[in-house]
């Protein structure tokens, strides 16, 4: 029997800048650099029956180097956490973004560093499911 179990961020975050990297050597000029990549991270039920979802954010942008004109692909991570309730007094959180990482750097390296973002992130859902009271919205 296989039971179905969610996705290992470190897993998916290292496949993120993996494809990012594919993405901008593919050769067409018009693809942006700058992009944000949403993931859930974990998804909560509040006590009342509202869902709370935590997405982490892969930021991937471009930086000018120290000292040059030239510039660098950089990656860096923070998460959003909504609560979908209906009267919910605090509908969303933001957990700040991390440093920039290159994203030439080895992914495998890189994937760890959002790590704290995942956790502050789902901590916030988790609380905020225990004291939640708002409905889940019902087109009403």
């Amino acid at each position: 029997m296989y039971t179905r179990t969610a996705p290992d961020p470190i897993h998916t975050v290292a496949e993120e800048i993996r494809d990012h990297r594919r993405y901008l050597t593919s050769g067409r000029s018009f693809l942006s650099k700058n992009r944000i990549e949403d993931q859930v991270i974990g998804k909560f039920q509040g006590i009342a029956g509202a869902t709370i979802t935590a997405d982490l954010q892969i930021v991937f942008s471009e930086r000018k180097k120290k000292g040059t004109w030239e510039q660098e692909n950089v990656v860096k991570f923070a998460a959003i956490v909504c609560c979908a309730g209906h009267g919910c007094s605090t509908p969303e959180h933001k957990v700040p973004a991390t440093a920039e990482f290159l994203l030439d750097a080895d992914a495998d390296d890189t994937a760890p560093a959002a790590l704290p973002v995942v956790a502050a992130a789902q901590k916030w859902a988790q609380e905020h499911a225990e004291n939640c009271r708002a409905l889940p919205y019902d087109g009403s």
